[in-house]
């Protein structure tokens, strides 16, 4: 397979890798409250780190994938700023960063 056609199809050297956040959050926790748990995520750790995020869930569970805002993969440093970042919340009842896994192929 030729380059220009490895990196439009992005396998191979142009293969992207992204993860899955799982969060559980504790009880009493509303979808107002969801809205501004998913807002400072996303001003505190995911632009900072140079993600995208895409999720969806309730005031119980949200599930969501990251992965690098440009070319590229996101990384184990990537996937343990959001442990981290996840660890300090009060309102996280649990979660679960996941391995990083191809962007593009599931």
């Amino acid at each position: 397979m030729k380059k220009r056609l490895r990196k439009k199809l992005h396998v191979g050297e142009f293969q992207e890798f992204g993860f899955t956040v799982t969060i559980s959050f504790t009880e009493g926790h509303t979808d107002e409250g969801l809205d501004t748990f998913i807002e400072t995520f996303l001003d505190e750790m995911v632009d900072p780190s140079g993600l995208d995020f895409a999720g969806s869930g309730d005031h119980r569970d949200f599930t969501g994938f990251l992965v690098l805002a440009t070319r590229g993969s996101a990384t184990e440093a990537h996937r343990e700023a959001a442990r981290t970042w996840l660890e300090k919340r009060e309102e996280v009842a649990s979660f679960e960063v996941g391995e990083l896994v191809d962007a593009w192929y599931p």
